[in-house]
């Protein structure tokens, strides 16, 4: 069976992952997961065996597929695995558009998780001294509802890197036309200085939740960094 979980939240579609692994593991099959980049034909082949050397039923993850550059070699690993007859559960960090998904057989399973829409307005809003900064909390308030506070943290702090790439015309930002010039709008609000604030900041906020030595719930201290923008 071959199982796709793909999607811009990639909290949620690693959570599925877990998941299905775990599945696997209670039903006595083992489970190998190979990272695309590093993938050699030979060793693909291998582990698309239908069991181990102890004749116990596999499971094989494969991440990134799909995101490698486009040549023979890719195409290549995509055949052997979509002609496997084997339990194979692909993960890919972004959403998989129509052609690439036409690729897989039309019995593969499909897990798809996206950013809500009101996640992406409150990035896009997002700038220092705000005159709209109750849309913004309510922005906010409605994306961790749909989301996480875990994952609004995340993409926050995506965020911020981003503008400091913009901010920094640093060369090696590779973005949409479209994509940059939103966010060089959005630069234009910052200065440098305060958006390297910005991003220590969320990594203060990180680091508490990880030690948990913050008295503050993660909503909470959410709520102080956009109301002291």
């Amino acid at each position: 069976m071959l199982t796709l979980i793909h999607g811009d939240n990639q909290v949620a579609s690693r959570q599925q992952l877990l998941t299905l692994v775990e599945r696997a593991k209670q039903v006595g099959r083992t489970v190998t997961t190979l990272v695309a980049d590093k993938l050699e034909r030979s060793t693909l082949e291998t582990a698309l065996l239908s069991t181990s050397l102890f004749g116990e039923e596999k499971t094989i993850v494969i991440e990134g597929i799909f995101s490698l550059p486009k040549s023979k070699k890719k195409d290549e690993l995509i055949e052997l695995i979509t002609t496997a007859d084997i339990d194979i559960i692909l993960w890919e960090k972004k959403s998989l558009g129509k052609l690439d998904q036409k690729k897989l057989p039309n019995t593969c399973e499909v897990f798809e998780y996206k950013v809500t829409v009101k996640l992406w307005t409150f990035l896009d809003q997002l700038q220092p001294k705000a005159s709209h900064q109750q849309q913004l909390l309510e922005l906010l308030h409605e994306s961790i509802a749909h989301e996480s506070a875990e994952f609004v943290l995340l993409m926050l702090a995506r965020q911020i890197r981003l503008l400091i790439q913009v901010k920094e015309n640093a060369p090696s930002l590779k973005l949409a036309p479209f994509m940059l010039t939103k966010l060089r709008k959005q630069a234009q609000a910052f200065s440098l200085p305060e958006l390297l604030n910005l991003h220590q900041q969320l990594y203060r906020i990180d680091q508490h939740q990880k030690q948990s030595t913050s008295l503050l719930s993660l909503e909470a201290q959410l709520d102080l960094l956009v109301i002291n923008l």
